[in-house]
């Protein structure tokens, strides 16, 4: 059972209902997409690690500073998968498939899955609070959206790109990003046998020897940040874990 059932509906339907008004809102995507453009090309293939600094970004009718989480996590995603595409057009795909209100209230989180399957990449994706540490762990890769904090809808919503470091694995996906922020917790790192680097979190990376320990920093550092989607991938073709 979904955790956050009417969050995951109003994004549903107000996803799908931009997508049909599609039509009245291509000129603004056109022109977000040339300025975008002129923007960033020459800032490709850099991880996005704090989406308040991209203050010329538009998308749809707001900034991508206030409401890019979504497609900032998508984008670094496909960084760590090997398979980058320009911003710019990731960010005009979801003016058209999965904006909520026209990216008013961000990115349906159900839309960063459909997208990465187009691509050709193997997805899981949850809203059971109890499937996310499980999902987490056998993903490569992983888009997690979370309530900044579980006792305020006034807190809104974040999105954000994970990736999972096994412990001593033969090959890595992905070495620590250079100044990334380590934070360290009580006990020992081989408590757990999977590290994460959570990307555009608090305005930088941040590296967590595991899971739970993850989820006590996310959010607004109330330790009250709550889980509601997650969409995890993998180069594989197996399931990434039973349902």
């Amino acid at each position: 059972m979904a955790s956050h059932p009417f969050i995951l509906l109003f994004y549903a339907v107000s996803g799908f209902m931009n997508t049909m008004m599609g039509i009245f809102h291509k000129k603004t995507t056109e022109n977000n997409y040339f300025i975008n453009k002129s923007y960033i090309s020459s800032r490709e293939n850099v991880f996005i690690e704090d989406q308040n600094e991209e203050k010329n970004l538009r998308y749809g009718s707001k900034s991508f500073a206030h409401s890019g989480c979504g497609t900032a996590a998508v984008y670094n995603a496909l960084l760590l998968l090997g398979k980058p595409q320009p911003l710019a057009e990731i960010i005009r795909h979801f003016e058209g498939h999965g904006a909520s209100f026209f990216a008013a209230f961000g990115t349906a989180p159900q839309a960063a899955a459909k997208y990465l399957q187009s691509l050709g990449f193997f997805v899981e994706n949850t809203s059971n609070r109890k499937k996310f540490k499980e999902l987490a762990e056998c993903s490569d890769v992983m888009i997690f959206t979370v309530m900044n904090n579980r006792r305020s809808i006034r807190r809104m919503l974040h999105t954000m790109c994970i990736e999972r470091i096994p412990e001593s694995p033969p090959d890595s996906l992905a070495s620590v990003p250079d100044g990334s922020d380590t934070i360290k917790s009580p006990g020992s790192p081989e408590e757990s046998s999977h590290r994460f680097i959570v990307h555009n979190s608090h305005g930088r990376s941040e590296n967590y020897v595991n899971y739970d320990e993850m989820m006590s920093h996310l959010g607004d550092g109330s330790g009250l940040a709550d889980g509601v989607y997650m969409v995890g991938v993998t180069k594989s073709s197996i399931p990434l874990y039973n349902h």
